[in-house]
């Protein structure tokens, strides 16, 4: 599976994800978290290719809608910018397409 496959299959993994019912507030944050990990692998595997770098970032950004969400992708955002794996441009490009955006 190449890497727009794994994003891909985790994109559609989300939109499950939102489908789901969950016996825990704990148990949902968990997954939700795990989803959303998995794209932050993909970007520090594919660090030197922008093209899915700024791919799995725009469906981070896109999956970004509760305060949850917004925890989650800010602890995974700190970390791509503190570690230089993400710069400026690809910060700004996540945060311009945050799922928020709708609400300000």
């Amino acid at each position: 599976m190449n890497d727009f496959q794994k994003i891909e299959n985790i994109e559609n993994q989300i939109s499950q994800y939102y489908k789901m019912i969950f016996d825990s507030d704990t148990d949902d944050y968990n997954y939700n978290k795990l989803l959303k990990n998995q794209l932050n692998e993909v970007i520090m595997n594919s660090r030197n290719n922008i093209i899915i770098v700024e791919k799995a970032l725009l469906v981070l950004a896109k999956s970004t809608g509760c305060a949850e969400d917004q925890e989650i992708a800010e602890d995974i955002m700190d970390y791509l910018f503190e570690n230089k794996i993400i710069n400026t441009k690809e910060l700004n490009l996540f945060y311009d397409n945050l799922g928020t955006n709708r609400w300000l």
